[in-house]
């Protein structure tokens, strides 16, 4: 039997999620009834080549995956009915849909589909058509989570004050060759230091960057922390710890990086706008608060958990198996490095 599961793990997770729904918990009100097979008294999730496949033997050979999949559920389930929908959330939503989704369709096989339908399934959503909801609720929770971190912002912002936040702007420079600069390359890096020295690094970057992204946003490339690495910021190395290593308000040296794909070496200067927590918590740039958000969500042990359980406090959530509250209260205690309960 147990070999009969693994080796059909995705029809049976898909199984699990649609008898979930109405079978762990409810939220609110039960406002759906569903007549499932049985087999000896037990409930029958999937039919596998004639052979039934009970509640009981699937949680016994998946009760590390059960965990996850009975917490995700419930927090699709909190998060769907504590936040309000909104027609910006909804154009959020629809653009990661479309991102994904052109993602998926330059790939060459449907290798990188499928894999994105057994993430779906592993956060409670049954098929790949879902993936509009699945990024409806990202959004949604990312505006729960924003809710809860600006109403009990000054008691977390103590744990971060460690984590070297910071948001830094940036200035590029083209050069053929960085350690042997033409005249010309030479005049425009003095007029870059000149342009610095006399007004401000926003100013210079707005003039002078030959990065085109951040020249028009006055050089700011957005939030980074002492989590941040070369590869999840796109930044060098030498740049990234550069950035790290200034004080608010500090400018690098002009610093060679590397294009990994191109084998190019550019030049960049590096200047840390602020490491104020405050500010950077009020900034008005989005991809700084999202950055932050996200920061702060990882950085706090067991915050999402802690996020879904005052969220939960004003619906009325009842559970149908208390084996199964159980098991979710254990698993919510564990990411929060509590005690389990018994």
């Amino acid at each position: 039997m147990s070999d009969l599961i693994k080796d059909n793990w995705f029809v049976i997770l898909i199984a699990v999620i649609i008898i979930a729904f109405v079978g762990y918990f409810i939220v609110d009100s039960n406002k759906d009834n569903v007549s499932a097979k049985s087999s000896g008294g037990k409930d029958v999730l999937a039919v596998i080549a004639d052979t039934d496949i009970t509640a009981d033997e699937l949680y016994e050979d998946y009760k590390p995956f059960d965990g996850d999949l009975i917490y995700n559920m419930y927090r699709n389930a909190v998060v769907g009915q504590s936040v309000t929908t909104t027609k910006e959330m909804e154009e959020e939503a629809k653009k990661l849909e479309n991102t994904i989704r052109s993602r998926v369709s330059s790939q060459s096989s449907e290798a990188y589909r499928d894999a994105i339908t057994a993430e779906l399934a592993s956060y409670g959503f049954d098929s790949y058509d879902k993936l509009y909801d699945y990024c409806l609720m990202t959004v949604q929770q990312k505006a729960l989570n924003k809710e809860y971190v600006d109403a009990h912002f000054d008691e977390l912002k103590d744990k971060m004050k460690d984590s070297k936040a910071r948001v830094v702007s940036l200035i590029k420079m083209e050069a053929a060759d960085p350690k042997n600069l033409t005249e010309e390359e030479t005049k425009k890096r003095d007029n870059i230091d000149k342009a610095i020295e006399s007004g401000t690094f926003a100013d210079a970057a707005t003039a002078f960057s030959e990065d085109a992204d951040t020249a028009a946003k006055d050089g700011v490339f957005g939030y980074i922390d002492a989590s941040s690495t070369a590869s999840t910021t796109g930044l060098g190395a030498d740049l990234l710890s550069a950035a790290l290593a200034l004080n608010e308000g500090e400018t690098s040296d002009w610093i060679e990086v590397q294009n990994e794909s191109t084998g190019v070496i550019s030049l960049y200067k590096v200047h840390v706008d602020t490491t104020d927590l405050d500010t950077i918590h009020k900034s008005k740039d989005s991809d700084v608060q999202d950055s932050f958000l996200y920061a702060i969500m990882n950085d706090v042990p067991g915050l999402e958990v802690t996020v879904l359980e005052d969220a939960a406090k004003k619906l009325d959530v009842t559970f149908e198996d208390k084996a199964v509250q159980t098991k979710l209260e254990n698993y919510m205690a564990a990411q929060k490095g509590e005690t389990e309960n018994e």
